[in-house]
């Protein structure tokens, strides 16, 4: 009788079907995970684009492109100095046709005074005003000639001394506008302060990779810190290696930016953006109430509080306007808000880049001379 044969089975141990029913359970799930990674980046872009549509003309970069933000070390062309008592200030003497994110050919030039200069050469005479503030008064991704300072310069016929500095908090402004007055006689001072936006710097001791004096609260009660060391690795002056690893992430993906925003605002991803709020600073309510009491007490014949906006109704705006209005009516201050004559105007038209535009800024320039000057 011949033999019955057995064929081999391979016997698979308990062990080894765990290990691949896990493994299946795990690709599944990180192919499910990866796919709705996908819908949600697809949905935070649709999102963005449509709110786009909503406010302006539709941007349709973050559907039609990779990239939905951009990551650059920003070249130091001279345009700011060191200094001890403001951290950083215009470099006098500066001078150059700008061509970069937001600048087609924007004009700037710092007089030997420190000041921007408004597009004439000299100045018309008297020079007796006076405006302080952030890049709204400075007049980032405009030329000389643009700003709302020389567009007031040219009605008025008189100089008007563009004294505003990109990234100043209001505080840091006024400081400026203090040290100006001491050395020159004005009969009008302008301070600008960009609601829900400016006062919160004035918390910092870098920004951006800039030194900063802070508003703190000291034994005595708020009063400014000193100047850091410009020096700290992280800032404009001690740059660290760029993070090239998330840096193309950030740049890539909507959500991961998003997530990035909220969860690390500061992150310093080019290495020379070092951003950092003083241990000891004070409360931005307390630093607004404290700023317009000492912008008060200025003994300076016409003072006014610009309100200027980057953007309009936002609840955050709504509160902080309403703070200002009350401190400066109790303190009767001349206020000139300007979400008056904004709201009649499409956004695109008024904003590029964050900042006002060309025609922002004559809008600006003309309610300002007719609320503020007459």
């Amino acid at each position: 009788m011949p033999k019955v044969g057995y064929m081999r089975v391979p016997f698979k141990s308990a062990k080894l079907q765990s290990l691949q029913r896990w493994a299946k359970i795990v690709a599944v799930n990180l192919l499910v995970f990866l796919v709705l990674l996908v819908v949600a980046e697809i949905l935070l872009r649709s999102v963005w684009t449509v709110r786009s549509c909503i406010k302006a003309e539709c941007d349709l970069s973050r559907i039609a492109g990779l990239k939905v933000r951009k990551v650059d070390r920003a070249i130091d062309i001279g345009l700011t100095r060191f200094d001890e008592l403001l951290g950083y200030v215009p470099r006098e003497g500066f001078s150059a046709t700008i061509n970069a994110d937001g600048w087609v050919n924007g004009k700037v030039t710092i007089r030997n005074d420190g000041f921007r200069s408004n597009g004439s050469e000299p100045p018309p005479l008297p020079t007796d005003v006076l405006t302080v503030g952030d890049s709204f008064t400075f007049g980032d991704h405009v030329s000389d000639n643009e700003t709302w300072p020389a567009c007031l310069e040219r009605k008025l016929g008189r100089g008007v001394d563009n004294g505003g500095v990109m990234g100043y908090g209001t505080a840091q402004a006024l400081r400026r506008a203090s040290l100006k007055l001491a050395e020159k006689t004005y009969s009008t001072l302008v301070l600008s302060t960009v609601v829900a936006i400016d006062f919160e710097r004035d918390r910092l001791s870098y920004r951006s990779g800039f030194p900063m004096p802070a508003v703190i609260q000291t034994k005595n009660g708020i009063g400014w810190s000193a100047v850091p060391d410009p020096n700290t690795p992280g800032t404009k002056f001690n740059p660290l290696p760029i993070n090239y690893f998330l840096s193309p992430l950030y740049e890539r993906s909507e959500m991961l930016a998003v997530m990035f925003d909220q969860l690390f605002p500061q992150y310093n991803f080019v290495g020379d953006r070092l951003t950092t709020v003083n241990p000891n600073a004070a409360d931005e309510n307390e630093i607004v109430d404290w700023t317009l009491r000492k912008f008060a007490k200025l003994a300076i014949k016409n003072k006014i509080l610009l309100l200027q906006y980057g953007s309009l109704d936002t609840p955050e705006v709504i509160e902080k306007r309403k703070l200002l209005l009350g401190i400066a009516n109790e303190l009767s201050l001349k206020v000139i808000d300007t979400s008056d004559v904004l709201r009649d105007t499409k956004e695109n038209e008024l904003w590029y880049y964050g900042h006002h535009t060309p025609l922002g800024n004559e809008l600006v320039c003309s309610y300002l001379l007719e609320n503020g000057f007459r």
